[in-house]
């Protein structure tokens, strides 16, 4: 299944930076994130892999400032964690009734 940045921050209460219609498929951790993707980052300790990272979608604070650009789409929320722990429920909630419709 595929959403873009602006689905996903719709479904999160967040705020995009950056390209919205970039479509994301996969998770990743911020460090090893690839095209396609989406990570969050929580701990300020992972900041660097931030402008680092292939990701094209990273969940941030919304209070976040950064100290360098970065290449891929930003969700900006008031807590990254949750954001992200919400949208794996939600995902596996779609993926659950895409089975259920095929089995049909």
């Amino acid at each position: 299944m595929k959403f873009t940045v602006d689905q996903i921050a719709d479904l999160i209460e967040g705020t995009v930076n950056g390209n919205g219609a970039t479509l994301i498929s996969n998770f990743d951790k911020i460090e090893e994130g690839k095209s396609g993707s989406i990570s969050f980052l929580s701990n300020p300790k992972y900041e660097s892999f931030l402008y680092q990272t292939d990701a094209s979608a990273v969940i941030i604070s919304k209070d976040l400032a950064l100290k360098k650009p970065v290449k891929t789409a930003l969700i900006r929320v008031s807590d990254p964690y949750l954001a992200f722990t919400i949208l794996l429920q939600k995902y596996q909630e779609c993926k659950l009734v895409a089975v259920h419709k095929e089995a049909i």
